[in-house]
């Protein structure tokens, strides 16, 4: 396609987008207005709705597309009017949707890489927490009722009195992190991360660890949270539409099949196609969950103007069980729903019969000290729908009890979502543990799927004699996939130093000195050295983890040191190779 054409044809597809996104709000305020169910019901089915609706709606409007005239010669103006209203070709909208993918793919390539990665940082950052602040993970945790979070609560209000007429958010000691980890906005609007003990409530620690930062680019991008999180919508909205196209590049959806002395595919591109097929599933859900978080601001309007009537806080109360009344300056005591005997008694007896295996997952509280102070137990149990929340007032009376087991397929399949894309999430037949694993390797390949694809751009640049373009390309992945791989690494170096572990300025110095150097290495010199100096680096940043662990923080070495250990030696013989 020529360059004067490329730039109209964009801005068709653009216009496209914008039509069918158009389209999609109104069939999703049709279905909250609309659909007979509670407004609950149609509130979350229509919020599900908004993203693969407009998803079909954009790769139908995109398949139909015709292409615009090229300007070549000149001629008349009978002749433009027969091309405009000749039949498309057979395998149009397949070669169309084939055009989506490789030029769309080939703009979120890095993108993807980024996002994906930072997602398996962000689990990684979950799995690690009590290993990043150097706590001992095999500390024998009591259970939630016998643990000290009224003595904890007492500390923070001590510490924060700002907290009396603010919003607090409680975590209780487990085998993750053994400690009682607590949430809230400081008088500056910051957010305060503090450690207790279980025992004495105490605090014991502030801040977390560095991998902390994997996990904000992941969800915000480090920047503004709602310029950060609707940016994600979108590129997550793109990924979707560039994973569902790719099906258009195989062979058994193409109307025919190629010639049998026809060239075999190179090696990069069959592994592309697989993997993506393979992945296409989990792929699809985290990009329109992701879609679905980041575009609450699109979302929530639309189906709270059609549904409950633009009453926001009757969508957040049946929804996320959110109940913020307005402060009443009149002065309050929690003594009569002491937390811990709020926790044993389980104030909802209907909660123990659905999900007798229900176990404390938080407490939010707010206005600890005020009238209108509300207390909000959530439960999990083991599974996707073992979820559970009630809520009391100062006074201890019963305000709400929710069991999700019990709701309608609506907010059933709403919560399902989200507990999917976070993997928040175990069953009776795996372990939080190998959930996390799952989702670790899940996103490697996501990674890796990315990472071919921007090869194969590379591939074709080059072959249509743009090397300089290729050779951009090729570095630009490689620092992408390199540097997160490198953050990750100094990361965790940084977590094994005691004075630095907890330190947020540190860690934010030390990503951005780690991606400025990474940025400066990957594009200076010949591209193959770069890579193997780089994996070199990485493979003894690995060897170093548990050394500095042993001899600098006096931590013994744990199955994550040998993990990173084995790493290493893996990464040292891939450079060796390379």
């Amino acid at each position: 396609m020529s360059t004067e054409s490329r730039g109209p044809r964009r801005g068709r597809r653009a216009l496209v987008v914008v039509l069918t996104g158009a389209l999609a709000c109104l069939g999703s305020w049709l279905i909250a207005r609309s659909w007979p169910a509670p407004a609950v019901e149609r509130a979350t089915l229509a919020s599900l709705a908004f993203v693969p609706l407009w998803s079909g709606l954009a790769l139908a409007g995109l398949a139909l597309l015709r292409r615009a005239p090229q300007r070549r010669s000149p001629r008349s103006e009978s002749s433009r009017d027969s091309a405009r209203s000749r039949p498309a070709r057979p395998g149009h909208g397949r070669r169309s949707l084939f055009a989506l993918h490789r030029s769309l793919g080939g703009t979120l390539a890095v993108v993807a890489i980024l996002v994906f990665g930072s997602g398996v940082g962000a689990v990684l950052d979950r799995a690690l927490a009590s290993w990043q602040l150097r706590a001992d993970a095999t500390q024998a945790v009591a259970p939630a009722s016998d643990q000290a979070l009224d003595e904890a609560l007492a500390e923070l209000l001590r510490q924060h009195p700002e907290l009396g007429a603010g919003d607090l958010a409680l975590h209780p000691a487990g085998a993750g992190h053994p400690w009682i980890q607590a949430d809230f906005f400081d008088s500056d609007r910051e957010l305060v991360r503090v450690e207790l003990d279980p025992e004495t409530g105490a605090e014991r620690g502030r801040g977390q660890g560095p991998l902390w930062i994997l996990r904000e680019l992941h969800r915000r991008l480090l920047i503004q949270p709602v310029l950060g999180e609707l940016a994600l919508g979108v590129v997550g909205f793109g990924l979707g539409l560039v994973l569902l196209s790719g099906l258009a590049t195989r062979r058994w959806l193409r109307p025919r099949t190629r010639a049998a002395t026809h060239k075999r595919a190179p090696l990069t591109m069959r592994a592309h196609q697989w993997l993506g097929l393979g992945l296409l599933p989990v792929a699809t859900l985290w990009a329109w969950t992701g879609a679905l978080l980041g575009l609450t601001l699109i979302i929530v309007p639309i189906v709270g103007g059609a549904a409950y009537g633009g009453d926001r806080n009757a969508l957040m109360h049946e929804v996320l069980a959110v109940d913020r009344p307005p402060l009443d300056e009149g002065s309050a005591t929690l003594a009569p729903t002491r937390l811990r005997e709020l926790v044993a008694s389980g104030a909802c007896p209907a909660i123990r019969e659905q999900l007798p295996d229900a176990e404390l997952h938080r407490i939010l509280i707010h206005h600890p000290t005020q009238a209108s102070a509300r207390i909000r137990v959530d439960l999990e149990g083991r599974g996707l729908l073992a979820r559970a929340s009630f809520t009391v007032d100062a006074s201890g009376e019963l305000l709400d009890c929710r069991s999700l087991p019990r709701a309608g397929i609506g907010l059933q399949s709403f919560m399902a979502s989200v507990a999917l894309h976070y993997g928040e999430w175990d069953t009776p037949g795996l372990s939080r543990r190998v959930v996390d694993g799952a989702y670790l390797l899940l996103g490697a390949g996501l990674v890796a799927l990315a990472w071919l694809g921007g090869c194969l751009l590379a591939r074709r640049r080059a072959r249509d004699g743009d090397a300089r373009g290729a050779l951009y390309l090729r570095r630009t992945l490689s620092c992408a996939g390199l540097g997160l791989a490198a953050l990750v690494v100094g990361l965790a170096l940084l977590s094994r130093i005691p004075g630095l572990a907890r330190s947020e300025p540190a860690a934010l110095l030390s990503a951005g000195l780690i991606s400025g150097a990474v940025v400066l290495w990957m594009f200076t010199g010949d591209l193959s050295s770069r890579r193997r100096g780089l994996l070199f680096a990485l493979a003894i940043g690995l060897g170093l983890i548990p050394l500095l662990g042993y001899f600098v923080a006096d931590v013994a070495p744990t199955s994550v040191d040998v993990l990173a250990a084995l790493a290493g030696i893996g990464l040292g013989l891939l450079g060796r190779r390379s």
